[in-house]
């Protein structure tokens, strides 16, 4: 269950990027690790390296809300799916908010 609403993690997200910075917020989801990175005109979506499987391609969307409601890496639609997510990071809330997230 994740720890963080969709809208929680929406403010943080443009709040970082607005103070100028590229947060990148990992997910743990279904046994693999994905990365949402914000930037100032876009988002982008993709799975992480492991050692025993590939990364998948960078996917950008114009909004986080774009993302949200398409279906992406995996099949993964985190509309349908954000209850899924077990745990997220992000060392740049962490900086920005001081507290650990």
């Amino acid at each position: 269950m994740a720890k963080h609403s969709y809208h929680e993690i929406k403010a943080r997200l443009q709040e970082t990027v607005a103070n100028g910075l590229e947060p990148e917020l990992t997910l743990h989801m279904n046994g693999k690790v994905y990365m949402i990175i914000g930037y100032d005109d876009h988002v982008s979506f993709q799975r992480c390296r492991t050692p025993n499987e590939a990364g998948g391609g960078e996917v950008r969307y114009n909004t986080l809300d774009a993302l949200y409601n398409a279906e992406t890496v995996d099949s993964i639609l985190l509309m349908r799916d954000w209850e899924a997510i077990e745990d997220f990071e992000c060392f740049d809330f962490e900086l920005f908010y001081r507290e650990d997230f």
